[in-house]
C-alpha cells in the first residue's frame, strides 16, 4: 500500500491536554464513521466520509467546544497537510495528512499551547 493510501489525524485533547494522533487507511475511513478517542476517554475526533465531502467533529483544546468542519474528500485524502482552525482562538485544533507533516504541525501546536499556559 502506498503512502497516499493512509492518513494521519491529530488533535490536542481539551480534557487532559494529551496529543492524540492515529493513522488510518483510506479503506478504514471509507468503511464507516470513525471515532478517534483520546486514551483519557473524555474526547474524540469523529470523521465521516460522505461521497465527495468529509465531515469532521473536532474537540478544541483552546475553546473547549467541538467544531464541525467539512472539506472535500479529495483534499482530505490527498493533501500533504490540512489544518482546521478554531474560529474563537484562531489557533489550529486538528491536522490531517501525511504522517511527517502532521507530527511537525502537532509539535508546533503543543509549543503554542505551552506558551499560552506559561502566561
Amino acid at each position: 500500500m502506498d503512502e497516499q493510501a493512509k492518513r494521519t489525524l491529530a488533535y490536542l485533547c481539551p480534557a487532559c491536554r494529551q496529543s492524540v494522533a492515529v493513522e488510518r487507511t483510506i479503506f478504514q475511513l471509507a468503511a464507516s464513521a470513525n471515532e478517534l478517542h483520546c486514551p483519557c476517554g473524555k474526547s474524540s475526533l469523529r470523521v465521516e466520509l460522505m461521497g465527495d465531502r468529509v465531515r469532521l467533529t473536532v474537540p478544541c483544546f483552546f475553546c473547549g467546544r467541538d467544531h464541525s468542519v467539512v472539506c472535500s474528500a479529495n483534499a482530505f485524502l490527498h493533501q500533504r497537510l490540512l489544518a482546521f482552525t478554531c474560529s474563537a482562538s484562531g489557533l489550529d485544533c486538528c491536522y490531517v495528512g501525511e504522517e511527517g507533516a502532521v507530527f511537525a504541525a502537532l509539535r508546533r501546536l503543543e509549543e503554542a499551547a505551552d506558551k499560552l499556559d506559561a502566561r
